[in-house]
């Protein structure tokens, strides 16, 4: 055999051999049709680790009853002497103890903590000299510590509330919640010297004491409110 024949056989070997070994790579590393379908179906059989959906705390149905305000001495004695005059506004009603009623018409709490709303029909008048201001609608709500009204078509936050020194008395789907104290909102002060033309009411001025009498559509709230964190201002 002569030089240029064995040159050729070489050649030739070692393109074979590249060619043999570059299909058995191809094959050891292709995927079928059927080991795809196998391995989605491997991945889809797993058991989820995902936690499953946190059940939301049992919610109380409020369904009646209703709320009491005993106005504040100090400010029953500052809105006399302004010539301000301060009457319900109906369904609302005036008790023979000097208390204002609100009746409650609905709302919702929760089981745990009493957290939710209180909301009400009726209001609160205000007079001066021939002007007034009318607030409707209260809605209590014990998770913001604040009573919000509406007046002349819009949503007014009327007194911050504290549940501090609050007390809670009943059984059954009655409750009672004394003790409630508030003071009036900034925004409520703003309003109510602006329209009645005076320089009465102040941010913080004490009001009165709130006492919820409340119905609910199942048993018995298991404990009070905790205080808000923050009330609002408004």
């Amino acid at each position: 055999m002569t030089t240029s024949s064995r040159r050729s056989g070489i050649i030739l070997g070692s393109v074979g051999l590249v060619l043999v070994t570059a299909a058995c790579s191809s094959a050891g590393t292709s995927t079928t049709p059927s080991s795809r379908s196998s391995s989605a179906r491997s991945m889809t059989s797993r058991p989820s680790t995902m936690p499953s959906p946190t059940v939301t705390a049992g919610l109380l149905t409020v369904t009646g009853r209703n709320t009491e305000l005993t106005l504040a001495s100090s400010t029953a004695t500052a809105l006399k002497n302004a010539g301000v005059q301060v009457t319900q506004a109906s369904p609302a009603t005036a008790m023979s103890s000097g208390a204002l009623s609100f009746p409650i018409t609905g709302g919702a709490l929760t089981k745990a903590g009493l957290k939710g709303r209180l909301e009400h029909s009726g209001g609160l008048t205000f007079k001066h000299a021939g002007r007034s201001v009318t607030v409707t609608s209260f809605v209590l709500s014990t998770t913001t510590g604040l009573l919000t009204g509406t007046a002349n078509g819009k949503k007014v936050p009327l007194l911050d509330v504290s549940f501090a020194k609050m007390g809670r008395t009943g059984s059954g789907s009655q409750v009672t919640l004394s003790g409630i104290t508030s003071t009036l909102n900034a925004a409520a002060a703003v309003l109510l010297d602006g329209k009645l033309l005076v320089t009465t009411f102040k941010k913080g001025q004490p009001i009165g004491t709130l006492t919820a009498n409340v119905t609910t559509g199942e048993s018995s709230m298991s404990s009070p409110p905790s205080a808000p964190s923050s009330s609002s201002s408004g």
